[in-house]
This record gives structure tokens, C-alpha cells and sequence, in this order.
């Protein structure tokens, strides 16, 4: 409910929140600080976050130390049987990467999720503040006060929160100029989780290089910038734990290819008996008619119009909305890497804030519902066919305008001087 009137309020003009921006942004901030003090909902991953974080305080290494080695300790404190009696898959070692490790053992001290969550209230704000330079404007503030990612960082606890509060410095140091900074950044978002690769097109589209042949060494720079900042958290915490050798990467490939969660797709395919081809129709279909864009644009200026048109249509954020649905694990917080691209976009449709709430019903599973079930995350196909339909009658509307668009362009194209030979010559 408090999500559908987030709904509402997208439409809203934008005199509205310039007229209540402190209000709207306090709300924001409020929410935020007594999140920090409720414990998370139907959500267990903090358990490994903290566990994890004091691993590595105490000198262990997650990649080599999996929680069930732990069970039979005789002297852990009461705080720490509760914590390792609810991590998920307790047989796994860690499949998070140095900086996110690195960033528990700093706040997790006591096994505190307080000063965890404390801590990403204090990143968060001041980044979202040095980005909006202390006067949000709508989209921000439609950002601030998002329901769902107030609820999956400061009451479940992810970490997504450190990549979209890095995007927002990245923004910041691409507005300066500041772009070997900015590959830096990128290359650590990068390094947090592969995904902050859609972030690449905000870097390539405001560098100044026109010539990358005779700009050679800009360019050297920049690449080197970038591989720095994804490699040095491995270089650090292999200094440590020199015994490492493989960071999570085994369990990652094996996590992604033994596990499905949430693939709200399946069951629809089921329906037409054909095998599970999640969003790939829809990526071939996108492709085709952005290339068929491209092609007819006019030469002069096309990349200007064609990056016009994508942040029109929200075009980035759907290519970044199907890219996430091509995953084994379509897990709620995944999809809050996509909040960057709707402010930057200045989109005003409601369609891809509920493409990104969508996700959500998954924790409406059979245990939860008192259903029956063959094993704990198990999701009915009832709640599965309904976060497809949800998202693909919005997906259906935005081909739509992309289809609208084509068939103006085409007729435009097809529109030739009088006696050329040609579809277009009508006399």
C-alpha cells in the first residue's frame, strides 16, 4: 500500500516536491533512522554479512572458512549461535568480494547490524546530498523516498546501497571532469558486483576524446584508472590472506548455475511448451528495432539522437532491466541498480518503478503463505505468473512507443522527391 502511493506520487508535478523537498526529504531521512532499529523481514542474508565481517576481524578468511565449520565450537556466545543458526546455505564459503568483506569487518563490530546500517545511512545521505548539491529535484527525491529501497537496505540490510551511493560521487566526478577519478570509481562499483557495468555508458558518453588514436595515452590512463579500481580490494586482501587464491569466483559459477530463484518467466513459457527463454525474445526484439533506429536516423548528429531518444523512452533502463532478467537469481535488491538510471533519465513514467517493485512478490513464498512446499524459497507459480503479467504488460507498453516511433521514422524515410524511383515516389 505505502508503494502504490509512492505510485501516485510520480505523477505529481514537479512544482509539488520543489514546494515540500524538506518535508519529503526528512521523511526520507526518518524512515532511514528507525529502519536502522527494526530487525529485517523475511530476509536472512544480514546473518552472513555480520558473521563474515567478524571472520575476518578475528583473522579468518570467508573464502576458506565455511560457517558449518563452526558448528561444534563449544564457546561461542549466545549472539553468535543466533546469528550462525540463521545463515542460508551455511556449507558455502563467501561469494562476496574483498571491498564488500572488507567493508563488514569494519561495521560489524559486535556483531552489530546497527553500526552496519549506520554506516550506509552516512554514505547514502552524503552522497545523495553532494550529488543533488543540497536541492533535490523531483526524480532525486522520488529516489529518497522509494519504499522498497528504504525496506532492502535499512531494514534488510544489502549492500546495493554502496553501489548506488558510488554512482552518485561517479556522477559528481564526471560533472568536474574529473574522469580518470570517475574509471576508478566505476571500476570499484564494478568490483562490488558485476552489474554496475551498465554504468559504463554514463563514463563513455561524457569523455572528450574525439581522436582515441592520437589520445592514446588519455585513453591508457583511463583503462588503467578503471583496472585499479576493480583489482586493488583483491591485491589488499590477498596481503593478508595470502593463502587465497580463488575469491569466490568457483562458488559464484557454481551458485549461478545450481541455483534458480525467482524466475518469474519460466512458468509463462511453461504455458506455450517451450523451454525457459526468460527476457531473450524481448533483448533480440530491442536490438533489432534500435538498430533499425540507428540506420535511419540522419547522419549528422546520430549519436546525439540516438542517445536522445534512449533516455526518452527509458531505453537504458529496459536494456538494464532485461540484461538483470537473463540471471539464474532474480532477487529483489538486484533490480536497485536501476534507480540511477530512472533520476538520471528525468523519467516520469510509473511503468519502470514497478518493473523494479515487481521483484518484491517473491518473498511471498509457499512457507510464507502456509502453502505446501518441497523446499524453503519455493515460490507458487501463481505468484510467479503474476509478476510476469505485471511486467510484461509494461514491458508491452514501452515497444509499444518504441514501435510508434519506428513506424514515424519509416515514414519518413520512406518519403522520396518527386519522380525518384522508390517505395517513397507515390506519383
Amino acid at each position: 500500500m505505502v508503494t502504490i502511493l509512492f505510485f501516485w506520487m510520480v505523477t505529481l508535478p514537479k512544482s509539488f516536491f520543489k514546494k515540500y523537498k524538506t518535508e519529503i526529504f526528512l521523511i526520507g531521512l526518518s524512515l532511514r533512522v528507525i529502519f536502522i532499529f527494526l530487525p529485517p523481514v523475511w530476509e536472512d542474508d544480514w546473518a552472513r554479512y555480520l558473521w563474515e565481517g567478524n571472520l575476518i576481524r578475528n583473522g579468518e578468511s570467508p573464502y576458506e572458512i565455511a560457517p558449518e565449520n563452526s558448528f561444534q565450537k563449544s564457546n561461542l556466545s549466545e549472539i553468535e549461535t543466533e546469528i550462525l543458526s540463521q545463515i542460508n546455505h551455511p556449507d558455502w564459503t563467501t561469494i562476496y568480494t574483498p571491498f564488500v568483506l572488507f567493508y563488514f569487518a569494519l561495521f560489524s563490530l559486535g556483531f552489530s547490524g546497527i553500526f552496519l546500517k549506520l554506516s550506509y545511512l552516512i554514505l547514502e545521505t552524503f552522497s545523495f546530498l553532494l550529488y543533488s548539491k543540497g536541492k533535490p529535484f523531483k526524480f532525486s527525491l522520488l529516489y529518497w523516498i522509494f519504499p522498497i529501497l528504504i525496506k532492502e537496505v535499512y531494514l534488510n540490510y544489502h549492500f546495493e546501497i554502496l553501489i548506488l551511493s558510488l554512482f552518485w560521487i561517479f556522477l559528481n566526478t564526471i560533472k568536474y571532469k574529473k574522469y580518470t577519478l570517475s574509471s576508478f570509481i566505476f571500476g570499484l562499483a564494478v568490483h562490488i558486483k558485476f552489474f554496475s557495468l551498465f554504468y559504463f555508458i554514463y563514463l563513455i558518453q561524457n569523455l572528450p576524446f574525439k581522436n582515441w588514436k592520437k589520445q592514446w595515452k588519455e585513453s591508457f590512463f583511463l583503462i588503467l584508472s578503471f583496472v585499479f579500481g576493480f583489482f586493488i580490494f583483491y591485491f589488499i586482501y590477498y596481503l593478508i590472506f595470502p593463502n587465497s587464491n580463488d575469491f569466490g569466483f568457483n562458488n559464484l559459477l557454481r551458485f549461478g548455475g545450481s541455483f534458480k530463484f525467482n524466475q518469474f518467466y519460466e512458468p509463462f513459457w511453461e504455458i506455450f511448451g517451450v523451454m525457459d527463454l526468460r527476457t531473450f525474445p524481448l533483448i533480440f526484439l530491442l536490438s533489432t528495432m534500435l538498430i533499425f533506429l540507428f540506420i535511419n536516423l540522419q547522419k549528422k548528429d546520430r549519436f546525439r539522437k540516438i542517445k536522445f531518444i534512449s533516455v526518452k523512452l527509458d531505453l537504458y533502463f529496459l536494456l538494464g532491466y532485461l540484461s538483470l532478467c537473463l540471471l539464474p537469481v532474480y532477487n529483489p535488491w538486484y533490480f536497485l541498480i536501476l534507480l540511477p538510471i530512472l533520476v538520471t533519465s528525468k523519467s516520469e513514467r510509473i511503468f519502470p518503478w514497478i518493473l523494479v517493485w515487481v521483484p518484491q512478490l517473491s518473498y511471498l513464498t509457499s512457507f510464507r503463505l502456509g502453502l505446501e512446499f518441497t523446499y524453503f524459497y519455493e515460490i507458487p507459480n501463481s505468484i510467479l505468473l503474476l509478476e510476469a503479467l505485471i511486467s510484461l504488460i509494461c514491458l508491452a507498453w514501452y515497444f509499444t512507443q518504441i514501435f510508434i516511433l519506428l513506424y514515424k521514422i519509416s515514414n519518413i524515410s520512406n518519403i522520396a522527391r518527386k519522380g525518384s524511383i522508390g517505395y517513397g515516389n507515390r506519383n
